[in-house]
């Protein structure tokens, strides 16, 4: 059974559908009884105290989702019942993103996704596989939708910058029993309009890297996120509990300084203590 979760995920594959249809209530009733099906089946995933269930659900999550986005309009349904299921737009609504996480009895989490386009013409859905196990060169690496690095996507910001458009995802994986991590990456989309993951636009020190991954205690919460109001990338600087402990990443917390990165030039470079000459609470900071 483990194994055929996997084996099925591989069917969601990219595929493109026929001429897109004006949104029409007949369609939207049949998706909603189909939302009805993925709310019990996304809350099986992660409520069930049970592996089997846990799987057999997310099995049956993916081919209902598939046969829900193939429904004519179904690019305009929301899915708002979907509580455990993150679903972003970035403000240009040139796609959307699906991603959801699935725990296994060893404590691993394993990640699902995929991306609609918003075509006139038709409708393309990339699907997304977790191969964060096997992706080597994670910093500065650049990966297609086969070999995506996995993570439950909690916020996305678009901007364009040589009349190409950047979208930056924030992401959160529960690494291990000890460990979590958060990852900035860019997504792009390459002249075929493919979906590509990471690109090398982020200054640290004078060395570029495609993404940005923090590691961390899962008994701590890390603030990553874009801030509109600033208009950077605000991020809480993490330090092990004990210096002694340096490289150990279940024992990094924060220790209530904040860095940032800021755009300049196709670049974004990151700086340290933002609110070194202001007031910590000048805006409103959400722990995501």
């Amino acid at each position: 059974m483990r194994a055929s979760i996997f084996i099925s995920f591989l069917l969601f594959v990219n595929l493109a559908f026929g001429q897109r249809s004006k949104p029409d209530t007949t369609y939207f009733d049949s998706i909603r009884n189909m939302e009805y099906q993925l709310e019990g089946l996304s809350y099986n995933i992660i409520n069930s105290e049970d592996e089997n269930e846990r799987i057999t659900s997310c099995f049956y999550f993916i081919q209902t989702l598939k046969k829900a986005l193939k429904v004519p309009g179904s690019y305009d349904y929301d899915f708002n019942g979907l509580r455990t299921v993150s679903v972003l737009r970035p403000d240009d609504n040139q796609f959307r993103i699906f991603t959801w996480n699935l725990l296994l009895d060893s404590g691993v989490y394993r990640y699902f996704g995929a991306i609609q386009m918003n075509n006139r013409d038709s409708l393309v859905l990339y699907g997304l596989y977790d191969s964060s196990d096997h992706n080597r060169d994670i910093y500065y690496a650049q990966f297609d939708n086969r070999h995506w690095m996995g993570a439950l996507y909690y916020q996305v910001h678009h901007y364009r910058w040589k009349k190409e458009d950047h979208y930056i995802l924030f992401g959160w994986d529960g690494q291990d029993a000890r460990t979590n991590r958060k990852i900035i990456e860019v997504l792009s989309f390459d002249e075929d309009q493919k979906p590509v993951f990471g690109k090398e636009i982020f200054s640290v020190e004078g060395d570029v890297q495609s993404r940005m991954i923090f590691d961390f205690s899962n008994n701590t919460a890390m603030l990553c996120r874009y801030e509109e109001q600033e208009d950077k990338i605000v991020f809480a600087n993490l330090i092990p509990i004990n210096p002694l402990f340096e490289g150990r990443y279940e024992t990094y917390v924060p220790d209530g300084t904040y860095d940032y990165l800021e755009f300049k030039k196709g670049y974004w470079y990151r700086y340290p203590f933002l609110f070194e000459d202001r007031k910590e609470n000048s805006f409103e900071l959400r722990n995501e």
